[in-house]
């Protein structure tokens, strides 16, 4: 039995129309628009990779940096970015590094270590406080935040090193993912999850999860400094600009705790087993 062409006609004419009744209905994949607030530096080296994944995925990004940023270019193929002018630079932030690396390599006597401390800890909190006024700059210009609020970002991924990138997400209200590992109040999984003294060390005591009774107190004392630092030197601006920007008022270690997924850049491999929580990936 021979079909005819009008019965081959019919059918081509069918699969066509189904074809096209398919294509119209699977639903398509849109990416999703990600505001990235980010820390210059070395930092940034870690970031652009998760920005050029995002990016070949088909995501939009856009790059919140300064006018005076070392390493964040205003032109990219992989983002369009958003400047804010400021005056002052970080030049003496590579000076101060390079005297750290030194010393932490000599082994240096307590006494310069102390100094060192000292002079970090003048440095940080000059660094948070610019990073701030640039904060401020951006939450009085009004057309800013209207644009920002007018774009419909999905989510804000931001490095909360220096957690200015938290407070925008606040403001703007969206959701927060943090490329980690360092906070305000030294490495992230002491913020979030149970990290008991006596088996997990600070990161600057050079100490394995294996510690002598003395290298515990030693690991108390670090850990203390650190807190000292966000207890007297960080909180007060951040709690300045809480006050003045967000009538309920805010604590930066409660924004950090209450980001949505964290990215923790490090592993288990390479340090060692600890208490973690199940939204750090």
């Amino acid at each position: 039995m021979h079909s005819s062409p009008e019965h081959g006609g019919i059918l081509l004419l069918g699969v066509c129309l189904l074809s096209s009744l398919l294509l119209f209905t699977t639903p398509s994949c849109h990416g999703g628009k990600v505001l990235i607030y980010p820390v210059d530096g070395s930092h940034w080296v870690n970031m652009k990779v998760l920005i050029e994944e995002l990016h070949a995925r088909g995501h939009t990004i856009t790059v919140v940096r300064t006018s005076t940023s070392w390493y964040i270019t205003e032109k990219s193929p992989l983002y369009t970015s958003i400047t804010i002018q400021v005056k002052v630079a970080f030049e003496y932030l590579e000076a101060f590094l390079e005297k750290q690396i030194k010393v932490q390599r000599q082994q240096a006597s307590a006494q310069k270590f102390f100094k060192l401390t000292k002079e970090f800890f003048s440095m940080i909190e000059e660094v948070h406080l610019l990073a701030l006024e640039t904060l401020a700059h951006m939450f009085d210009d009004k057309e800013l935040m209207k644009s920002l609020q007018e774009a419909e970002y999905d989510l804000v991924l931001t490095d909360p090193a220096i957690a200015t990138g938290l407070l925008l997400a606040r403001h703007l209200k969206l959701p927060v993912v943090l490329n980690a590992r360092w906070i305000t109040s030294g490495e992230g999984h002491f913020a979030i999850a149970p990290s008991p003294l006596s088996y997990i060390p600070s990161p600057v005591s050079g100490f394995t999860d294996k510690m002598t009774f003395v290298q515990r107190v030693q690991n108390v004392l670090f850990h203390s400094i650190t807190m000292f630092q966000q207890k007297f030197l960080l909180e007060p601006g951040y709690n300045r600009f809480c006050t003045k920007y967000f009538k309920e008022g805010c604590d930066i270690i409660s924004l950090i705790q209450e980001a949505d997924i964290w990215l923790m850049r490090s592993d288990f491999v390479f340090e060692f087993p600890r208490p973690t929580m199940p939204n750090v990936v």
